[in-house]
C-alpha cells in the first residue's frame, strides 16, 4: 500500500464544541492504521488544507468550514476519493438534513424549519409541541448552546430570539420524543455498524449488558444506513430513540463523529473501508 498517498484533514476547533481532543483522536487513530498498512499520510489542519496544493490520491475529510468543504467538493468532482464526501458534509447542515431524510421516509420526530425572527409559539402549540429541541439550522454547530432542549413554546421562542441576535437565521424545532436512546456508529460503504445503550433503563433489564437484541439492532441499523445513503455520508454516528410502542426515530446524525467509546475498532473499520474503496476505484479506472 506504500503507493497510496492520503491527505487527512483535522476538524477546526470551532466545529468541535467540547470534543476537540476526541475529534482529533479518531482521525489520528485512522492515520495510524493506514500508516501501519504502508500508506503515506499527511495530516493537515483545515487552514493548511485550504492553502495547500493537494496531490494525494485520497482525502480523509473531517472538515466543516465553507472553504475546506468547497475545496474537497472540487477534488471530488475531479475524481479524487474523498471520505466523507464534501456534498455529504454539506447535506448534514441541519435544515438540509431533516428535509432530505423526511422526503426519503426516514422516521424522524415531527419538526419545523423556522426563521429565527418569527414568533412560532402559536405554531408549536397548535402542533401539540410540549418540550422540544431547538437546533441551529443554517450552518454547522459552533457552540454547545446551538442545540438546546426547551420545556415549552415560550422557552423555545426565547432561544430563537437569542439565535437571531447571534446571526443564526434558521433553526430546526423538533418534538421531544420520550424513550430509550440508542447510540449508533457506522461505515456505510463496508456495512460496519455498532450500536449500544448509553443510558440503559429498567425497560431493557433483559438485554445483555448494553447490547441490543438482534432484531432491534437490525431495525436500528436499517434506519441508520438508509440515512447515511440519503445524505451521502460514509462515516457517521447517530442517535435513535425507541419509544414505548417499539417505534424507532432518528433524532441526530453526525458526519464523522469522534467514536470515543469504540475508537480503536472504528479506526480499523474506517481504514479498511478507505483502502477497499480506493482499490475498487483504481480497478475501475484501469478497465
Amino acid at each position: 500500500m506504500a503507493d497510496i498517498s492520503i491527505a487527512a484533514i483535522l476538524r477546526a476547533g470551532i466545529f468541535s464544541p467540547n470534543h476537540i481532543a476526541n475529534d482529533a483522536a479518531i482521525l489520528h487513530a485512522v492515520v495510524a492504521e493506514l500508516r501501519r498498512r504502508g500508506c503515506q499520510v499527511k495530516v493537515y489542519s483545515e487552514e493548511e488544507f485550504c492553502n495547500a496544493v493537494i496531490d494525494e490520491d485520497v482525502v480523509l475529510a473531517m472538515c466543516r468550514g465553507d472553504r475546506a468543504v468547497e475545496k474537497i467538493q472540487h477534488l471530488e468532482d475531479a475524481g479524487r476519493l474523498v471520505v466523507n464526501s464534501g456534498y455529504g458534509i454539506e447535506n448534514c447542515i441541519r435544515m438540509i438534513m431533516v428535509r432530505l431524510l423526511a422526503q426519503a421516509g426516514v422516521p424522524l420526530p415531527e419538526f419545523f424549519v423556522v426563521d429565527t425572527d418569527v414568533d412560532v409559539r402559536k405554531q408549536l402549540l397548535k402542533a401539540g409541541f410540549g418540550s422540544c429541541w431547538v437546533k441551529k439550522g443554517d450552518a454547522p454547530v459552533h457552540h454547545l448552546e446551538d442545540i438546546a432542549r426547551c420545556r415549552h413554546a415560550e422557552e423555545a421562542q426565547e432561544l430563537l430570539h437569542e439565535f437571531f441576535f447571534r446571526h443564526i437565521s434558521k433553526a430546526v424545532v423538533s418534538k421531544d420524543v420520550g424513550g430509550e436512546k440508542i447510540r449508533c456508529y457506522g461505515v456505510a460503504s463496508s456495512g460496519w455498524f455498532h450500536s449500544f445503550l448509553p443510558f440503559r433503563s429498567a425497560a431493557f433489564k433483559d438485554e445483555d449488558n448494553d447490547t441490543l437484541s438482534q432484531t432491534l439492532q437490525e431495525k436500528v441499523k436499517d434506519i441508520c444506513m438508509k440515512a447515511a445513503e440519503v445524505l451521502n455520508v460514509d462515516v457517521f454516528g447517530c442517535d435513535i430513540v425507541l419509544d414505548t410502542h417499539g417505534d424507532c426515530q432518528l433524532v441526530s446524525f453526525d458526519d464523522w463523529p469522534s467514536f470515543a467509546p469504540i475508537r480503536k475498532e472504528a479506526a480499523r473499520a474506517i481504514a479498511k473501508s478507505v483502502l477497499s474503496r480506493y482499490r475498487k476505484a483504481s480497478a475501475s479506472k484501469r478497465l
